[in-house]
């Protein structure tokens, strides 16, 4: 069996460094990420593979709790925090092991004992689709002071709007505090694609491309920038 992939979210820079040692240490293990705050962390996630999440709880911003409370499909959990009396919540969430800060490499290993016995081998499918593929993908957005998650497959298009950005899905618009670039950094590029400054995509919405415009399904019409319509029309072509 291939190592365990791994990743740490803490915002102190020693819970990385006594970590990492003992990840690097254990052959089965595999740390592929380190971030300092949950939602670095949750944009990881849903763009890569991850088995293991040694998760602290107490962090500035979004904390380990509220980010469990975020994912639908968590990666195997180990709680690393300081604080005991949050050992009976994180069960509430399915984690494996609750490891008291400092722990010693045996701790560690026990836990690790116990990730083994839960983890199950993904299961390879060829069959999935397009749709299928984006509705497992989620885009973070900061609204009205928190953060909440979206499926992109449900995002049609995105606008620049100020100091904001609109998201529209099929079920509503969502006024975020973000940015277009912030935006299109958590998007999968097959599937969303920046047509103007202000404008990106999800390209299975768009019906027809004409001209310096596209007419996308639900009937709206939006410019095409002249930097982005080559590669649009590039795009296009290439699935014909």
């Amino acid at each position: 069996m291939e190592s365990l992939r791994c990743i740490i979210v803490d915002d102190e820079e020693g819970a990385h460094l006594v970590l990492g040692h003992y990840i690097k240490g254990t052959s089965s293990l595999a740390l592929t990420g380190n971030f300092y705050n949950a939602v670095d962390a949750m944009d990881f996630i849903f763009k890569n593979p991850v088995d293991v999440l040694f998760l602290d709880i107490n962090m500035p911003g979004l904390s380990g709790m509220e980010m469990l409370e975020a994912m639908s499909n968590p990666p195997l959990i180990v709680l690393t925090t300081a604080y005991t009396q949050y050992a009976l919540e994180g069960y509430k969430y399915q984690v494996v092991d609750y490891l008291v800060k400092p722990f010693e490499f045996a701790k560690f290993m026990a836990a690790i004992d116990k990730v083994f016995a839960r983890y199950k081998p993904p299961v390879a499918s060829n069959t999935a689709s397009t749709i299928g593929q984006m509705a497992n993908n989620s885009l973070m957005l900061k609204v009205d002071g928190g953060i909440i998650r979206i499926i992109t497959g449900s995002i049609s298009h995105i606008q620049s709007y100020g100091n904001y950005v609109k998201v529209f899905t099929d079920e509503k618009m969502y006024l975020s505090a973000s940015t277009t670039i912030e935006i299109e950094q958590q998007l999968d590029k097959r599937y969303f694609k920046r047509i103007h400054r202000s404008y990106i995509v999800a390209l299975s919405r768009i019906q027809q491309l004409e001209g310096t415009q596209v007419h996308l399904e639900n009937g709206l019409i939006l410019p095409v920038g002249k930097t982005y319509k080559r590669e649009l029309q590039e795009h296009f072509m290439s699935k014909n």
